[in-house]
C-alpha cells in the first residue's frame, strides 16, 4: 500500500486530508520533530510527503526544511507542499530550501484547495491507492467524502487565511 506522511498543524485540515486520501496509508505529524520521528520509525519508506510550509507549533522548522531533510534520506520521495501564503511572502530560508530541493521536483498547492485538486496532485505524484481501479475512483471517493470533511473545513480555512493575512 502507498504511504503518505502528512505534516499539518491544523486539525480540521488534517481531517480533510485523512478523509480524501483514505485509500492510502496515512501517517500524521503536527510538528517538524514528529514528522522526522515518524519518518525514521517507518524506515524512511514513504511514497509522498505532504507538508504545510508554515507550521505554528514546534521548533520553528518549516515544512520545506522537513521536506529537504527527508529528501536527503530518500531521494525518491515525492513532495507536495501546501501554503496559505504566496511564494513571494515565504521567508528567505524557505526560498533557499526550495531551491535546494529543486522546485521542479516539488508540487505546491495554494490554500484553500479543493479535494479534487488534492487528489489530482497526489495521483499525479504517486498514482491512485493500491487496489483502486477505474477512472471513476477519485470521483466516487469525492462524492463519499467531500460533503462530510471538506464542507466542514471550508469556513474554517477561509477564516484562518483571513486571520493570517490580516495579522
Amino acid at each position: 500500500m502507498k504511504t503518505i506522511l502528512i505534516l499539518e498543524d491544523e486539525p480540521a485540515l488534517m481531517a480533510l486530508f485523512r478523509a480524501v486520501l483514505s485509500g492510502y496509508t496515512i501517517l500524521e505529524a503536527s510538528t517538524a520533530e514528529e514528522a522526522l520521528r515518524v519518518f525514521l520509525e517507518h524506515d524512511r519508506k514513504l511514497d509522498l510527503l505532504i507538508a504545510d510550509v508554515v507550521l505554528r507549533v514546534g521548533s520553528g522548522i518549516s515544512g520545506i526544511h522537513v521536506a529537504l531533510l527527508l529528501r536527503e534520506a530518500n531521494s525518491n520521495l515525492s513532495i507536495l507542499l501546501t501554503s496559505g501564503y504566496p511564494r513571494s511572502l515565504w521567508n528567505d530560508p524557505d526560498g533557499a530550501d526550495l531551491k535546494r530541493l529543486g522546485s521542479d521536483s516539488v508540487a505546491i498547492l495554494q490554500k484553500p484547495f479543493s479535494p479534487a485538486t488534492l487528489l489530482r496532485h497526489v495521483h499525479g505524484s504517486i498514482g491512485p491507492p493500491s487496489g483502486a481501479t477505474g477512472a471513476g475512483f477519485g470521483a466516487k471517493l469525492l462524492r463519499l467524502r467531500y460533503n462530510r470533511a471538506a464542507a466542514r473545513t471550508a469556513g474554517f480555512l477561509r477564516e484562518r487565511l483571513q486571520n493570517r493575512r490580516g495579522a
